[in-house]
């Protein structure tokens, strides 16, 4: 067969065979601006989150007053399921997956954690942790909150040890103080815990204090009774109020009602370069509203292979009432995980 013939009947065949865009070529692509998280939220307030990652399913846990009917915030669980379209790549994020009953046994225990930790008082954000390394931690599952049932916020912590059923919840004493202390995290290597509160100046502040236990004793270091030292980090703190701090490898957002924002509180983020946190910068308009944004957390869900899904609360007009869940894309860079 003569070559001109057949270069021409193999592109014929490579261009009926996949025509651009190949459908099964389009990953998902998370969106710039912040889509509502509708199957998630309600009438009432819909607020802050933590979730673990296994590819599009995700065990999720927010503060809600919809239990309550408006009254106070308790931590309920529901599963999270991502998907996405392969011709647009647009994102479905929805509260219901086809292969959750493989996931139930596993991860449905983490109601008998909240079972534990709701109170009649306001539980609020939630951090939880997966020990996927069997017989070498002391927990199965580490559940992080804060709560005001004694008056103040105080942080406290919950795990369960080869069983479904999860410890009576114990505060920790060493970060705990007469002033509201909330949104606990770890850092990257689990060498310190950060959280916000308004011990000093009248205003909220981030915190941090370092461990002196491996992560495989924090539940010994948890019920420390003796003092650590607590630092406020200069750099993320100021004389407004800055809260609700995640750490996302070498990065942290948070909120702050800082001068210079969109109004209200503001997202920001923050990255950990020579040993010290960088001065913040805000998210900007395409992510911040005249409104306020509350409680970030960044996952990494590897279905957008550019940006990584931040999740967060807000009240701006739109919603299905108080405070609404909503997600966006934001791009990380690679060195900073």
């Amino acid at each position: 067969m003569n070559r001109s013939i057949l270069l021409i009947l193999i592109l014929s065949f490579i261009t009926a065979s996949c025509l651009p865009p190949c459908e099964e070529n389009v990953a998902g692509s998370l969106p710039l601006t912040p889509v509502n998280m509708e199957y998630f939220n309600s009438e009432f307030d819909d607020y802050n989150s933590s979730t673990q990652t296994l590819g599009t399913f995700m065990p999720f846990c927010f503060s809600t007053t919809r239990t309550t009917e408006g009254d106070n915030f308790d931590i309920i669980y529901e599963p999270m399921s991502v998907s996405w379209d392969n011709t647009s790549g647009n994102i479905t994020v929805v509260n219901t997956s086809e292969n959750w009953y493989e996931y139930e046994e596993e991860f449905g225990v983490l109601r008998n954690a909240l079972d534990v930790i709701n109170s009649d008082g306001n539980e609020l954000g939630p951090y939880y942790m997966r020990n996927t390394t069997p017989n070498i931690y002391l927990y199965d599952y580490l559940f992080l909150y804060a709560s005001d049932e004694g008056g103040n916020y105080e942080i406290g912590f919950t795990y369960n040890t080869n069983t479904p059923l999860f410890n009576d919840c114990q505060y920790i004493n060493f970060i705990n103080s007469e002033f509201d202390d909330l949104y606990p995290c770890f850092n990257m290597d689990f060498s310190k815990i950060y959280f916000c509160s308004n011990r000093d100046n009248d205003v909220f502040n981030i915190y941090s204090v370092s461990l002196e236990k491996t992560i495989d004793q924090i539940i010994d270091e948890f019920q420390n009774t003796e003092s650590l030292e607590i630092s406020m980090d200069e750099n993320l703190s100021g004389d407004y109020n800055d809260k609700c701090p995640y750490t996302y490898g070498k990065m942290m957002v948070f909120v702050s009602d800082r001068p210079g924002g969109e109004g209200g509180f503001d997202l920001y983020y923050s990255t950990y370069i020579n040993e010290e946190w960088s001065e913040p910068v805000n998210f900007g308009p395409y992510i911040n509203s005249a409104y306020d944004e509350y409680r970030p957390i960044i996952i990494n869900d590897g279905i957008d292979l550019n940006r990584d899904m931040m999740i967060f609360s807000s009240n701006r007009p739109g919603g299905m009432g108080g405070y609404d869940l909503y997600y966006v894309g934001v791009e990380i860079e690679w060195g900073l995980y």
